[in-house]
């Protein structure tokens, strides 16, 4: 099974790419609605409309481009990621000793190389699909012609009347757009594909290979901060049957007799961090003990006290997570408004990004959950320094 900080950085590189060309589409688009705002109203003619237009179409075709080179080189890298989870399957302890009894034959070896290959191809369509669905013109014209109507109405407070939209620009970056209307960012939409896809071929491949050498339940992968849906079952062993009444809704029990109720999350699914895994009650032994699942959940349970309220630790992660976000959305349309011009939205942009690292660092300290400042960083983005009045 890959490690989960491997995996968090090999995940990180693919979507660091993705930024990339955010950052670029903020800036174009920022970039262009400086240039408009340094016309004249009266210059504002047919023909310059016409010039605003063409170097729209230019940055359009280019900014897509550059989307389609990195969406080419993200999915080389994330079928290299799901075979190098296909590897780590053979090599898992839990299959150590019952390999030494019986040897996978070729077909259970073709099966389990045919699962990922359509696994690896089914997250390479997607990431096209989201790439080709992302919304780039739509906002790119709509912030244009605002800026174009600013100008041409002669508004003495061009900034001003830009500023939302660009604003706007940052905070949305670019976007998926589903049929059902629903918008996500690209970058949290491309990251979910493949943590999906990485669970999917990690917990399948090794149900798999279970299957194949009869081994007769699973065990469900625990850590600390658990999300409370799957915190009673994390650590624990369930033959086939129940882990399929888990699966689908029902009441369930362990192999120790210990009753569960029902819940709707499947693991290993719904951004669910836990991977059901191969056990054999003949040959395998429990990964985490009775003594440590139960310190996790106290610990986890104990949390801490943040603003008055009371947190588990699983909650304040999580609340970090969230705060990790909306700096990066401030920093984007710090990039944005300095491309701009706007040097009153990008210090407005500052005071968010300290008020909310404040609020960062304290939930940090209170809940002794580790920082990860390398999630909030974006590309291009430079602090101004604040009057301390500010």
């Amino acid at each position: 099974m890959l490690d989960e900080k491997e995996l968090e950085r090999a995940i990180e590189h693919i979507v660091a790419r993705f930024d990339e060309v955010n950052t670029y589409y903020i800036t174009k688009v920022a970039e262009q609605v400086r240039k408009i705002g340094e016309l004249n109203p009266s210059l504002i003619t047919r023909i310059n409309r016409i010039t605003v237009m063409t170097e729209m179409g230019a940055s359009i075709t280019d900014i897509t481009q550059r989307l389609q080179l990195a969406t080419n080189m993200s999915i080389r890298e994330v079928m290299q990621l799901y075979q190098t989870a296909l590897n780590d399957t053979y090599t898992d302890p839990r299959f150590r000793r019952a390999l030494q009894h019986t040897e996978l034959t070729p077909a259970d070896r073709a099966r389990l190389t045919q699962y990922v290959q359509a696994v690896s191809v089914q997250t390479a369509r997607q990431i096209v699909n989201l790439s080709n669905t992302t919304v780039i013109s739509a906002p790119y014209r709509e912030t244009v012609d605002r800026a174009v109507l600013a100008v041409s109405s002669g508004l003495t407070d061009y900034r001003s009347a830009t500023r939302q939209s660009i604003r706007e620009l940052g905070h949305n970056g670019m976007q998926v757009q589903y049929e059902s209307g629903y918008h996500r960012r690209l970058d949290t939409a491309i990251r979910q594909n493949i943590i999906d896809g990485t669970n999917q071929i990690a917990q399948h491949c090794s149900l798999m290979m279970g299957d194949a050498l009869g081994y007769d339940a699973v065990e469900i992968s625990a850590h600390a901060r658990s999300a409370p849906d799957h915190e009673p079952v994390q650590g624990r062993v369930f033959l086939k049957a129940e882990f399929e009444r888990m699966q689908s809704g029902l009441p369930f029990q362990d192999v120790d007799g210990r009753q569960y109720e029902a819940f709707r999350r499947p693991i290993g699914e719904w951004n669910c961090n836990h991977i059901a895994m191969s056990f054999s009650t003949r040959h395998s032994v429990r990964r985490y003990t009775d003594q440590q699942l139960e310190q996790w959940a106290a610990d986890n349970d104990k949390g801490c006290e943040i603003g008055g309220k009371h947190y588990t630790t699983y909650a304040a992660s999580q609340l970090m997570r969230k705060i990790e976000t909306e700096i990066r959305r401030e920093k984007d349309a710090a990039v944005a408004a300095q491309k701009a011009g706007d040097n009153v939205l990008r210090r407005e942009c500052q005071a968010r990004i300290n008020a909310l690292s404040r609020e960062y660092t304290a939930v940090a300290a209170a809940s002794g959950v580790s920082p990860r400042r390398e999630r909030m960083m974006v590309e291009g983005f430079r602090a101004v320094k604040l009057k301390t009045n500010t």
